[in-house]
Parts: structure tokens; sequence; C-alpha cells
């Protein structure tokens, strides 16, 4: 089954995407960056790595772009090149173009939903990542 991290400040926020999430993966949840990037390292060690990490931008401790970073360079430590690494979706309630290539970019993702996440764009982005089946398949 796919493994999933929501790693989201905000709790209302972080239990919708994880009943969103429900029909397609465990999810386990993180309330800021630093907490995020733990529960990372710890599942990588465990042999058990997530295939998906939503990750808001936006938080305290540590924000979406260091934890985003942190990640990568876990990953590269361990000799996991970004195309084998997990599947990161950036959360945030901005929109513009600009914020999209800076979290494409600097947090090295495979995607960008706006908040609040609609399910219809959800499900679309992981069936995009592969992560899920496509309708007909």
């Amino acid at each position: 089954m796919l493994r999933c991290l929501i790693v989201e400040d905000d709790e209302l926020s972080r239990e919708l995407l994880a009943l969103q999430m429900e029909p397609y993966a465990q999810c386990d949840l993180a309330e800021n960056g630093r907490e995020g990037l733990d529960r990372f390292t710890a599942a990588l060690k465990a042999g058990e790595p997530y295939h998906l990490i939503l990750l808001d931008i936006v938080m305290p401790e540590m924000d979406g772009f260091e934890a985003a970073k942190a990640i990568r360079s876990h990953e590269e430590k361990q000799g996991v090149s970004i195309d084998k690494g997990v599947q990161i979706v950036v959360l945030s309630s901005l929109s513009t173009p600009q914020d999209v290539i800076q979290a494409y970019v600097a947090a090295q993702s495979a995607a960008h939903l706006v908040k609040p996440v609609q399910p219809e764009k959800l499900v679309k982005t992981l069936r995009k990542l592969e992560l899920i089946p496509t309708e007909n398949a």
C-alpha cells in the first residue's frame, strides 16, 4: 500500500488531507517540517520509506522548503537519486506562477497544489504521478 506523510501545521487541514488520502494510502502526520523530517528519516532507516509527502510550505520551526532540501540531502547521502526518491507535493495557499515555479525548484517537488486542496485535484495529481491507477485501469 502507498505510504504517505502529511506535513501540515494546521490541524484541520492535516486531518482533511488524511481523510482525502484514506482510500489510497496509509498516512502518517507531522505538525511541522522538523517533525516531518524526523518521520521521513525514521521510515527510511526502518526500510519502510514513504512514496509521497504532502508538504505545506509555510510552517513554524522548519518551513517546507527547508524540510524538502533536508529530505533531498538525506536521500542523496543514502545514494537515492531524485528520480528514485520520495514524491513531494507542495501545498500552498499561493498560486502565482512565481510561487509555483519556486515550489518546483526550491522544494524539488513533483507537483504543487493550492490550499484548500480540492479532492478531485488531489486524485488527479496522484494519477499524474502514477501513485494510483488511472480511471481506465
